[in-house]
């Protein structure tokens, strides 16, 4: 499957989107761990604005390397090589340049688009709800970087001082939206990596700035040092639409709930977890632990990302479950594996047997005349399934759910839903059902309305995919418009015996 797709400020952004109910001890983080280029030496270098866009540009996919942080040192050595490190300079002037360098090889890459807000003056960014729109950029696909000054040292004095860092979380938990100024933003700091390369600073209120000392006025102070720095300036980095061909950026998510049934505590969990194209963006959790990074390798080319998870200070007991969520923002592309998963315990304990190899995959078919149709949208799949062994009956050996994105020029009622395994195995209690906003995975865990269900019927699974066609015809309220045939002439027949 390839799709071609366009952005479209589109009927998702008034439907229901799951909003925020803040909380103090969740974390939110766009990449775990995230990049952090660092400057080799503070004195005479004024090169933090280039270890930023480094970072960002590592964010979306870009530079070489089989990790996110080798990539993020790489193009920070070209662009050092390119401005020096003295002169000092802003991020999006850095983007700019090396996106339209010899340094992109991937100029199919849809992260092109570099966007400014605020000032490049020293004072504050006067936005009430800069907070919030920080941490819905990066909610949106976007990498974000913050450009610091300093409030007067002394009363009658002026604003001084510059500093980028990057911005990769809050503390709003792995929520879709945002609806109100999170307390907390989590950032890479070229200049600072006390207690680990993640950094964690409290907002000061808007309307009451700078507790820490002299101020600039209204603004976003944060606990950066006694006297409190503003943001004042700060750049995006987003998916142009147009792009390779029309191409566009779509999100996948897969969250997979494994049992830990050893006898022994379990102090490790590795798992691969892949797709079928190059991979933008990407982040990968658990709900067992916000207190741990995972070490993640990626393949070459990026298709795939091996992940392993230090549990040992928080192991897992035997009989709990484990969800296991990952994120995808991939060009082109839904689909998901997940591959040599499994638990590790301590020398000398029996390791139990790790959970099959499970791929699923959706094919969404393009529409002709998409821009012709009123009120046309894109929108998310949402879907389950249970992993059963035939050696096991009927209890799950794993859970799995997901959400897959199609854009507003797909069909939003005919889906072929696809999953493939070692044989000995079914996907079987087959759900599917709709929404018009994005799930985050909590949200995903709890839905229960369900247009599809198949309960009387298990896909055998085996060397070639198992297939289920969902027919949502007449039942969205909004018009398909006429069929493209697929790009698979055996998709294509299927669809049409279907019919």
């Amino acid at each position: 499957m390839r799709l071609t797709h366009r952005i479209r400020n589109h009927r998702a952004l008034l439907a229901s989107v799951v909003l925020l109910v803040v909380s103090t001890s969740c974390i939110y983080m766009k990449m775990n761990p995230p990049p952090d280029a660092d400057k080799p030496s503070l004195t005479g270098n004024n090169s933090c604005y280039l270890a930023t866009a480094s970072n960002m540009l590592a964010g979306a996919g870009y530079g070489n390397g089989t990790t996110v942080q080798a990539r993020a040192d790489d193009i920070y050595s070209q662009m050092t090589n390119h401005f020096g490190i003295s002169s000092g300079g802003w991020a999006d002037t850095a983007l700019t340049w090396w996106l339209g360098s010899t340094n992109n090889t991937w100029t199919t890459n849809p992260y092109t688009v570099v966007t400014v807000y605020g000032n490049k003056t020293k004072v504050p960014w006067n936005n009430s709800n800069g907070a919030r729109d920080i941490g819905n950029d990066l909610r949106s696909c976007a990498m974000v970087g913050l450009s610091l000054s300093w409030p007067p040292a002394h009363s009658g004095e002026s604003a001084y001082g510059g500093h980028a860092i990057t911005s990769w979380g809050d503390n709003a938990g792995n929520v879709h939206s945002l609806n109100t100024n999170p307390a907390n933003v989590r950032v890479t700091d070229s200049d600072n990596d006390t207690g680990g390369d993640v950094q964690n600073y409290r907002y000061d209120a808007f309307s009451n700035p700078n507790p820490g000392g002299q101020n600039s006025g209204n603004g976003w102070y944060i606990d950066y040092g006694s006297n409190h720095p503003f943001i004042k300036h700060i750049v995006t980095l987003t998916a142009a639409a147009g792009q390779a061909g029309g191409a566009t950026t779509q999100r996948v998510l897969g969250s997979y709930k494994i049992l830990q049934h050893a006898k022994a505590n379990a102090t490790d969990l590795h798992y691969n977890v892949g797709t079928d194209i190059d991979i933008l963006t990407y982040r990968t959790w658990l709900d067992w632990t916000e207190d741990v990074s995972p070490a993640i390798v990626e393949a070459s080319p990026r298709r795939s990302l091996t992940v392993d998870w230090d549990l040992s200070k928080q192991p897992v007991p035997s009989n709990n479950w484990v969800t296991i969520s990952t994120e995808f923002i991939l060009p082109r592309w839904n689909s998901m594996t997940y591959s040599n998963v499994h638990f590790t315990y301590p020398p000398g304990t029996a390791q139990a047997p790790a959970p099959p190899e499970i791929h699923w995959g959706i094919e969404t078919p393009t529409l002709r005349e998409a821009t012709k149709i009123h009120n046309v949208s894109g929108g998310y799949v949402v879907g389950a399934f249970d992993l059963l062994s035939e050696a096991g009956g009927e209890k799950p050996v794993a859970e799995y759910r997901f959400v897959h994105q199609y854009s507003y020029d797909q069909s939003p009622e005919d889906h072929t839903f696809s999953v493939t395994g070692p044989k000995g195995y079914t996907a079987a209690n087959l759900r599917f059902g709709h929404s018009y906003g994005y799930l985050d995975h909590r949200a995903l865990w709890e839905f229960r309305e369900w247009m599809t269900q198949v309960t009387d019927k298990k896909l055998e699974l085996g060397e070639k995919p198992a297939t289920f066609v969902v027919d949502w015809h007449g039942r969205l309220p909004y018009p398909e418009g006429e069929i493209v045939p697929w790009t698979d002439p055996k998709t294509r027949e299927r669809y049409l015996k279907k019919k």
